[in-house]
């Protein structure tokens, strides 16, 4: 069926969509949709059945019909996935919204997907909350330049990509994506140490600094949870590995014992110690800083991340590490040699999980940190619904949005990695 056939179609089924709308308030209503929509997809599946079988794709009715429900499966994982995507489209969308509203931007007018709001209005979009929830933060000359090659070397990275789908050599390309990934990190990870608080700060009309509100702060909350999350994975993948690689191999006295005390301690939630974790940072003077709160998530990892890699190291033979004692290493040597190069993936993973982990949580750093410059993102964002009635929508998505780019970074930037090509080739037969 050509274009202009189908044309007809569509303006008849987006005429019959406005006829059956009403609009309510701020909403849009449409009397049985659910039942709209169930006739509609059971009206497409039978056209393509039909036209399965007119233009010969199927034989006989039987294939038609068989034709037409693996389309309309592949239909409905189409709809679950853009159903899946579509709340981080309308956060971006608010972000761009002009206004601190849901629904103050929505066009009363028009198509009945922008009436209802399931399409946000492309007219009103501009950067006027990412404006206000940066607009006093101050980079310092050699940060501006830090900035400058992270972007580079981001542009080079993404370079590559496009270079090697259009032939260009593998081998050249992966090195400059393995330097451009090392420049990265390193330009990231030093402008993140270097910013601090007196950086976020306005000027009044007399030209004066004056301290920053805790709304224009989102920076430095990305800040902090980068170096509490990205602390806290570390210290997970030390305690994991040695840990796991005890109970993997080695035979003590306890050990069984110690592997069910884990599970038993998993079977609790975290927040029933929020009180002994509040009276235990008190007594030890480690309220409202960053080592008591990555001591309080490490605890949580160790049994977790120790029983995940003491399974990993279960599927890998233990012919390695005898071959490289046979050949003079210790038993130290043949761990740090042998067994973390080709545990690389599940390292990153143990990192990952800890890292998302501690990155969204809330309640325990919303009770361990008590000044706002000790912030990390999930409690900075808390501060724009404090209101009751004046949640700023805009400011509050435009923030998500920043907070959510590191965690996209780092799986950009771990996902060889995870695929488990380590291991490849490890043990021959």
């Amino acid at each position: 069926m050509s274009i202009s056939q189908k044309l007809p179609f569509f303006v008849l089924g987006t005429a019959l969509l406005g006829t059956l709308a009403q609009a309510q308030g701020d909403f849009v209503r449409i009397p049985n949709g659910w039942l709209w929509f169930l006739v509609i997809f059971i009206v497409i599946t039978g056209g393509i059945a039909v036209g399965a079988y007119l233009y010969g794709k199927a034989t006989r009715p039987g294939k038609a019909a068989q034709y037409a429900i693996t389309a309309a499966t592949h239909m409905f994982i189409w709809v679950v996935i853009l159903l899946t995507f579509y709340p981080i489209v309308y956060l971006l969308a608010i972000s761009l919204n002009e206004n601190d509203s849901i629904t103050a931007a929505l066009p009363k007018t028009g198509n009945i997907l922008f009436r209802s709001g399931v399409l946000p209005d492309p007219s009103k979009f501009s950067f006027i909350q990412y404006q206000k929830v940066l607009g006093e933060t101050h980079l310092l000359n050699y940060q501006w330049v830090l900035l400058a090659i992270f972007l580079i070397a981001a542009g080079v990275a993404l370079w590559t990509l496009f270079a090697e789908r259009m032939g260009g050599s593998i081998h050249k390309l992966e090195q400059y994506r393995t330097y451009a990934g090392w420049v990265i990190f390193l330009s990231l990870a030093t402008l993140v140490v270097s910013i601090n608080p007196s950086q976020f700060y306005f000027i009044n009309e007399a030209g004066q600094q004056v301290g920053s509100s805790t709304e224009r702060k989102i920076i430095l909350y990305i800040r902090n949870t980068l170096l509490v999350s990205g602390a806290t994975g570390i210290f997970a993948v030390l305690i994991s590995t040695t840990a796991g690689y005890a109970f993997a191999r080695m035979r003590f006295q306890g050990r069984y014992q110690t592997l069910l005390s884990f599970v038993f301690i998993q079977m609790f939630p975290g927040f029933m110690a929020l009180v002994a974790i509040f009276y235990l940072m008190s007594y030890l003077g480690l309220l409202n800083t960053y080592p008591g709160l990555i001591l309080a998530y490490s605890g949580g990892a160790i049994s977790f991340a120790a029983w995940i890699f003491k399974g990993y190291l279960d599927s890998i033979s233990p012919s390695l590490e005898e071959a490289a004692r046979v050949d003079g290493a210790t038993r130290w040597g043949a761990f740090w040699r042998i067994i973390l190069p080709v545990s690389i993936p599940m390292l990153l993973f143990i990192f990952l999980l800890q890292f998302i982990g501690t990155y969204s949580e809330f309640i325990l750093a919303n009770i361990l940190l008590t000044g706002e410059n000790q912030w990390t993102v999930g409690v900075g964002l808390r501060n724009f619904t404090t209101g009751r009635f004046n949640t700023q929508w805009g400011a509050l998505a435009a923030s998500a949005v920043l907070g959510s780019i590191p965690i996209l970074i780092i799986f950009y930037s771990f996902q060889n990695a995870l695929t488990g090509q380590h291991t490849a080739g490890g043990v021959k037969g």
